[in-house]
């Protein structure tokens, strides 16, 4: 086996050539030192390279390509909010988020905005710069003051100097008196540049030259004094009226249309001589005058005439004599002509009542009604007046060949009043209320010694002025159903008390308060009762709304309206008991059973209530004052104890109380007490035998 050794080979020398041997290098101490030391700098620089190149890369592909536009362009842009702004041609490159950006440009106002660039490879922003405003330097030829107008609003008047406007379009317009209108577009370049306006304007007036013979006269143009002549007047164009006045002669008038930079030279105007005033008066005045047979007008007046020659003036007025006059005039003398007219007289005689009314002639008192009277042949007007009466007025033509009569009765204000107020009022829900017009004092309650009285009819007297309705019969079910549809009236003793044509009981005095109040309602008229705490009380003062009747007035139809002699009825009858067959419903033989005291010897054929309106109303057309069921009163209850001289007026009642005043008799009344009309009971709560009707004032108090 061949042994192998770590040895170098020797060269050896080819044939021909020498051989020359490598000797090996060994650098001296310094150099080694020197290389070996060298070596850490190299690497740090080598790191901060290749940290800055990675940088460069990061920022090249982080960042996106962001265009910026400017309109108009410009290249005075400055970024903020990038780390190193770059910009790549017409592109910057940006990273994503909020940037601020400016811009300037002359003419144009410094612009500077915030703006944000998006996760996207490829951004576009626009930006419009704004102009700067331009300057207006405007100015006119004249001669009056000149006022200017841009897009229709008023500026400045002219003229104008250094006027900001921006940039744009313009309507101009220029006016001043006495000239045509300027009218023109107007662009404003903006940017500050300063531009200048001069305008001529066009005048609106002709020179007019005017003489007049003689001279001296004052020229009016439209009314305006312009000069005196000889004179040229600038005149505006149009067609204008001109006069020359002078004292003593006639004025000179003249229409002329002028044009606009026409000048002209008018002839000589030759004044005439004025003619002589004349003043002229009749007694009495307006008169007619005529002069040679011409109409001039009325007295008092003003005549025109010439002078030198006379004239015939005729004086004629309606009811009088026509005059005439020949009448001199002498140049130079104004004169005064006064007439007076002999009246042509007509008798006419004002006949009728009351006797004490005045008569009135043209507002002119004359005497009283019943008289004749001597009055001039024209129209006049003729009043006759009396105190509490409508006065009554005519015209009247007196005829001198014929006595004319005028009959008159006045009517008062109280049958006026009354003429307005039906005589049957009928509800929107078809309810009837009879109108009452009460008059003089009346007695309330009974003497002491009347068979049946109660400690409660005290004795006491009332007036009543004020005109009222009542209600011709009391409220039906099916009317007071149709303000609750709930209602049940019930039955007594298995007789029914709920058909529609009976009337409504068991109604308390609050749900007859509350339907007067929806029946007002229904009308358009004021409410006559309030809530209080869940009660239904009068409202203060009364109106003219649907009530409940008071006490008073429901007594004063029941016992007194359209007796004879003015006594109280003692019963719905007359003053005796028993009451005679038919006269109502009362607790009549077929109510056996039903209550406790019938009236053996009377019969009405009903054991309960009986539909309203059954029975013979009383004189005044009312049904069931007495008999059917008692009624609620308006009033609270009371026991009056006071002096028959105390008379209250129109009385309504207590102020307050816990119960309410029920009046009349009915279907359970059999005994004299509860018959008489007297007769005073007081309840809160609805009962069957307790109806009610309704009333109202007429009118306001």
């Amino acid at each position: 086996m061949n042994e192998v050794t770590d040895q170098k080979a020797e060269p050896r020398a080819e044939k021909g050539f020498e051989v020359i041997a490598p000797i090996d290098f060994e650098p001296s101490g310094r150099a080694r030192r020197a290389g070996l030391a060298g070596l850490p700098w190299l690497g740090a620089a080598t790191a901060v390279l290749l940290l800055l190149l990675a940088a460069i890369a990061w920022y090249l592909f982080s960042g996106r390509s962001v265009q910026l536009v400017f309109s108009p362009p410009t290249d005075q842009v400055e970024l903020e909010g990038a780390l190193v702004p770059l910009k790549l041609g017409e592109r910057w490159l940006l990273h994503p988020g909020r940037h601020r950006v400016s811009a300037r440009l002359a003419g144009y106002e410094d612009f500077a905005t915030e703006f944000v660039v998006a996760d996207l490879e490829d951004q576009s922003f626009t930006f419009e710069l704004i102009k700067l405003p331009g300057y207006l330097n405007l100015t006119t030829d004249a001669l009056t003051p000149a006022h200017v107008w841009i897009n229709e609003e008023p500026v400045s008047p002219a003229p104008l100097t250094r006027y900001q406007l921006r940039p744009g379009s313009y309507d101009l317009v220029v006016r001043a008196p006495r000239y045509h209108d300027y009218q023109t577009s107007l662009e404003i370049e903006g940017g500050e540049v300063e531009q200048t306006l001069v305008i001529a304007m066009e005048p609106a007036w002709a020179e007019v030259a005017i003489a007049s013979s003689p001279p001296g006269a004052t020229l009016y143009v439209d009314g305006d004094p312009v000069g005196e002549t000889p004179l040229t007047a600038e005149i505006i164009e149009g067609s204008r009226q001109l006069e020359l006045n002078l004292d003593g002669y006639k004025p000179w008038r003249s229409r002329l249309e002028v044009e606009a930079g026409q000048n002209l030279a008018l002839p000589e105007v030759a004044l005439a001589k004025a003619d002589n005033l004349i003043e002229v008066a009749s007694i009495p005045g307006g008169a007619s005058v005529t002069v040679d047979g011409e109409y001039r007008g009325q007295t008092p007046m003003q005549l025109a005439l010439q002078a030198g020659r006379n004239y015939r003036i005729g004086f004629a007025k309606a009811g009088y004599a026509t005059n005439e006059r020949i009448f001199d005039v002498v140049e130079g003398d104004d004169a005064r002509l006064t007439v007076r007219l002999a009246p042509v007289l007509g008798s006419v005689r004002v006949e009728g009542t009351p006797a004490e009314a005045e008569v009135y002639v043209n507002d002119v008192f004359q005497g009283r009604i019943n008289d004749q009277f001597e009055l001039p042949a024209h129209p006049h007007r003729v009043e006759v007046r009396a105190e509490g009466y409508e006065p009554f007025a005519t015209s009247v033509t007196p005829n001198p060949e014929q006595q004319q009569r005028i009959a008159v009765a006045l009517t008062s204000f109280d049958a006026q009043r009354a003429a307005r107020m039906p005589d049957v009022l009928v509800s929107r829900t078809g309810y009837r209320l009879k109108r009452i017009q009460p008059s003089g004092i009346f007695r309330l309650g009974s003497p002491r010694r009347e068979q049946g009285r109660r400690a409660n009819e005290f004795l006491r007297q009332v007036q009543l002025t004020r005109p009222f309705y009542i209600g011709l019969t009391e409220v039906t079910n099916a009317e007071f159903k149709a303000f609750n549809p709930s209602h049940d009236s019930g039955v007594a003793d298995r007789h029914t008390l709920a058909l529609k044509d009976q009337p409504a009981v068991r109604v308390s005095w609050d749900q007859a308060a509350r339907y007067c109040n929806w029946l007002s309602q229904r009308d358009g008229l004021p409410p006559a009762y309030r809530e209080v705490d869940g009660r239904m009380v009068p409202v203060t003062p009364m109106t003219t709304g649907y009530r409940l009747p008071t006490e008073a007035e429901w007594a004063y139809i029941a016992r007194y309206e359209g007796r004879s002699g003015g006594a109280a009825l003692r019963y719905a009858w007359g003053a005796s008991m028993p009451p005679p067959p038919g006269v109502g419903n009362f607790a009549g033989i077929e109510s056996q059973g039903v209550v406790p005291r019938p009236l053996t010897n009377y019969t009405d054929e009903y054991p309960a209530t009986a539909p309203v309106g059954k029975f013979p109303p009383n004189p005044l057309g009312l049904y069931d004052l007495d008999g059917n069921v008692r009624e609620w009163m308006h009033d609270y209850y009371l026991i009056h104890t006071g002096s028959l001289g105390d008379i209250p007026v129109d009385p309504l009642g207590p102020d307050a109380g816990e119960t309410h005043v029920i009046r009349g008799a009915g279907w359970r009344s059999g005994s004299i007490t509860e018959l008489r009309l007297a007769y005073r009971d007081d309840g809160a709560e609805g009962r069957d035998d307790v109806g009610f009707r309704v009333a109202r004032y007429a009118e306001e108090n």
